[in-house]
């Protein structure tokens, strides 16, 4: 299975997309803004419209409109008090639109819709293995020394303040980071398995666990499993990689529901 390089890329991929979305997913989870990731999976469709329109470098510009847009929902919320998901369904929309409009313009680009919602694992390059990577080790470094800041904006911003602890800048890098995630994620991976590796990992893990430590490492676990049995299965069989992947993680899921209620 692995005579050739562009396979082994193709399982590094896979493997290291799995790790840097379900180290996050937990605190997706439990704050409840599952819907941030798949939206701003959607909001990058307006930043490679506008890549391809400037005739700009698609993944840099890509990134650097999804982390603005990240910023934006953070900033909006907090300053004017505005429900997080809220501020969500606004820049979603309006990120949308300007990718349908923005689209329209380049008259000479074809845009591959397939590609944009299911990837392509096997096109993933060296350069782009080193990048998740190095996103993979910054998710780690990042969770490991932000930890109690993390831990207590999940679960209870308010006593966070009455003890002063500093969550508004970690909140900021958080999102930033998720937003690098889902950017350099989508293209190999595809807004589907990206969505699902934010939730299904975590989801599973709760299933069985309930402290936040335990959970991130057995979302990692889960979702590193999948991506193994998910890229063979999709070797095997001539299947899509991602969607593979997706339907095992499903149905881990719902044999995780009959592990007994602890």
């Amino acid at each position: 299975m692995f005579s050739y390089s562009f396979l082994v890329y193709a399982f590094l991929g896979a493997v290291l997309s799995g790790l840097s979305l379900a180290t996050f997913a937990p605190f997706v989870t439990l704050r409840r803004i599952s819907y941030l990731g798949e939206a701003l999976s959607h909001i990058a469709f307006a930043g490679i419209a506008l890549a391809v329109l400037a005739g700009l470098n698609l993944t840099l510009t890509t990134l650097i409109f999804v982390m603005l847009i990240a910023w934006g929902i953070t900033s909006l919320a907090k300053r004017h008090n505005i429900q997080e998901s809220n501020t969500i369904t606004i820049f979603l929309s309006l990120s949308m639109a300007l990718g349908i409009i923005l689209i329209s313009l380049s008259k000479n680009y074809s845009f591959d819709l397939a590609s944009y919602l299911f990837g392509n694992v096997l096109l993933v390059t060296k350069s782009e293995i080193i990048s998740l990577t190095v996103l993979s080790l910054v998710n780690i470094a990042f969770v490991c020394f932000f930890y109690k800041e993390l831990f207590y904006l999940t679960y209870n911003h308010t006593i966070a303040k009455v003890y002063r602890i500093k969550t508004d800048m970690v909140n900021l890098i958080f999102m930033l980071l998720l937003a690098a995630n889902i950017v350099i994620n989508v293209k190999s991976a595809g807004i589907i398995l990206v969505t699902a590796q934010l939730i299904l990992p975590a989801v599973i893990a709760f299933n069985f666990v309930h402290r936040l430590s335990r959970a991130i490492v057995i979302s990692v676990l889960v979702a590193i499993i999948s991506a193994v049995i998910g890229f063979y299965l999709s070797f095997q069989f001539n299947l899509p990689t991602g969607a593979s992947i997706v339907v095992f993680e499903a149905i881990l899921y719902f044999l995780s529901l009959l592990y007994p209620a602890h």
